[in-house]
Formats: C-alpha cells, structure tokens, sequence
C-alpha cells in the first residue's frame, strides 16, 4: 500500500512539473519584443513602398480615376479625393483605406482593383500599424 501512495505522489508531482513546463513554453519573454509590436512605421520607408507597388498603377495624377484620391505624395493622400481624406490618424478601423483593402469595402470595389487575392494580411498589417501611430510623414 505504501509503495502505491509513494508512486500516486510521484504520478501527481511529474504532472504538477509538466502542467508548469507548458504553461511557460506558451509565455514569451516580456523583454522579447519584435518590430511589429515595438517599431515606429515610417511613411517613407515602410508605407509608400506598399502604395508604390499595390496603388500608384491607378492613383496617380497622370492616371485619372473615379475617386480623384492621388497617392503620389503624402500631402496629396492627406488631402484626399472624392471620399474625403482616406486616412484617420490614430483609427485605422475608421480608415477608408482600410476598409477599402477589405474585402467588404462601404463604397465601390476592393482595392487593389480587379485584385485576383485577397491583399497580403502582413502588408495590411503595417498600414493598421502606421495609422494607428499617427499617420506621420516621416
């Protein structure tokens, strides 16, 4: 009976020692921190590349579009087109432009326009970001 209860305890305290390794395998460390949590998102480095490639084939001033919004420059974005300015800094939930990449846009077509994929979650993600920081011209 006694070597029942010895292995009963021995039984508890390995599953007490693996319960406890799992639940800090899952922790990460608080000092651990990596760009997309951490970093400041720069319009020019990080923001008009996306415009660059996704946008710029179609909102540019030399190509006419329906919404007049110009993405050549941040003071043209900022000024906005015929939806008004597409940026709220602080909100990117309350961003048309945001909205706009979705998939379910308020108005018109997703963009990129006659897009065949969804746009990249990843790219989308550094814009929420950059929005939500202010939306600066740096």
């Amino acid at each position: 009976m006694a070597k029942s209860i010895i292995n009963l305890v021995l039984l508890l305290c390995l599953l007490v020692l693996v319960t406890a390794f799992q639940q800090q395998k899952g922790k990460k460390d608080p000092k651990e921190k990596t760009k997309s949590h951490t970093a400041t998102f720069s319009y020019k480095k990080d923001v008009y590349p996306i415009f660059k490639k996704y946008c710029l084939p179609c909102h540019t001033e030399d190509q006419m579009n329906p919404s007049q919004l110009y993405l050549d420059n941040y003071d043209d974005m900022m000024k906005g087109g015929k939806h008004g300015c597409p940026i709220a800094p602080g909100q990117p939930d309350s961003s048309f432009m945001v909205k706009k990449l979705g998939s379910e846009p308020p108005f018109g077509d997703p963009m990129p326009y006659k897009r065949k994929t969804p746009f990249p979650e990843d790219t989308l993600s550094i814009l929420k970001k950059w929005i939500a920081q202010g939306a600066k011209n740096n």
